[in-house]
């Protein structure tokens, strides 16, 4: 069954949808989804050489094509799915307005890690989603140094060691969330270092999300 269009308000929350590639139910849709992939898509899908990666990256693209086309009504492997300057996939503009309800296609952005799918959608606001695994991230003081506004790094600091790994992902979440809405990539369009997260950020959201993971959500 479909997920309910996004609202139509600007400041609606964005739709979110998880899908956990354990489950029985989503295995079972690895074939069918994966015939909905176009050439390119396939051939992204050969190059990735870990199974985990591959299924991931099926499922989720597999699932947007499923959910955009029953959405506008059309046939999910027609859809001509493209990416912006950072990568962020995205709907091809006349195809989508054609057949969108109210002439508004609907915005989405896709993450994985390790068994979780995120996707998330906004009837007209850019969206961007980020999940990721909890881990062990012992560099994490250079990479916060160099990505995140000096006052996180310092808030993550201060916490007890056995939370600060956490602490950065939940913080790597949010960032990398609002760049993926407005379409930017960590180093490149403006710049990432410290201050970059004094940005004007996106509407963002933590996620509640299963036992190992973080995420997070934003709208540009």
């Amino acid at each position: 069954m479909l997920p309910p269009w996004p609202s139509p308000a600007t400041d609606a929350p964005p739709l979110l949808l998880l899908l956990d590639r354990r489950e029985s139910q989503l295995q079972a849709l690895v074939t069918p989804l994966g015939d909905l992939l176009d050439p390119g898509e396939r051939q992204r899908l050969r190059q990735l050489r870990r199974q985990g990666d591959g299924e991931r990256f099926l499922l989720g693209r597999g699932a947007l094509r499923l959910i955009l086309g029953g959405w506008l009504g059309c046939d999910p492997a027609g859809l001509v799915l493209g990416a912006g300057p950072q990568g962020k996939p995205e709907l091809n503009f006349q195809q989508a307005v054609g057949q969108a309800k109210g002439g508004h296609p609907p915005q989405f952005n896709v993450s994985h890690s390790g068994d979780l799918i995120l996707l998330g959608f906004h009837s007209r606001r850019p969206v961007g989603v980020d999940v990721e695994q909890r881990r062990p991230v012992p560099e994490w003081e250079g990479i916060a140094g160099r990505c995140l506004p000096p006052q996180e790094s310092e808030r993550i600091r201060a916490l007890p060691e056995e939370r600060r790994s956490d602490a950065f992902l939940a913080a790597w979440c949010l960032l990398e969330a609002g760049l993926k809405a407005r379409g930017l990539g960590l180093f490149t369009g403006e710049p990432a270092g410290p201050g970059a997260g004094e940005d004007p950020h996106p509407d963002h959201w933590p996620l509640v999300l299963p036992e190992g993971y973080v995420g997070a959500a934003a709208l540009a």
